[in-house]
């Protein structure tokens, strides 16, 4: 069972338009609830454009003597 909470959000207002438009002004709660999930839960690197690096086929740079 998933427990909700009430809370109170600032939107732009064409923010608020595009998700009234969207989705209705009763449904807008749970629009947004999507939006977010989806955003919050993807597997991204913390900058968002970074691709995932693999070290394996780094050199190694130490001066040899």
């Amino acid at each position: 069972m998933i427990m909700a909470k009430k809370t109170t959000i600032f939107l732009r207002e064409d923010v608020y338009q595009a998700i009234k438009e969207k989705a209705g002004a009763r449904n807008a709660s749970n629009l947004i609830n999507k939006i977010l999930v989806e955003y919050l839960t993807t597997k991204e690197s913390m900058f968002g454009t970074m691709k995932k690096t693999d070290v394996a086929d780094l050199r190694d740079h130490r001066e040899r003597s």
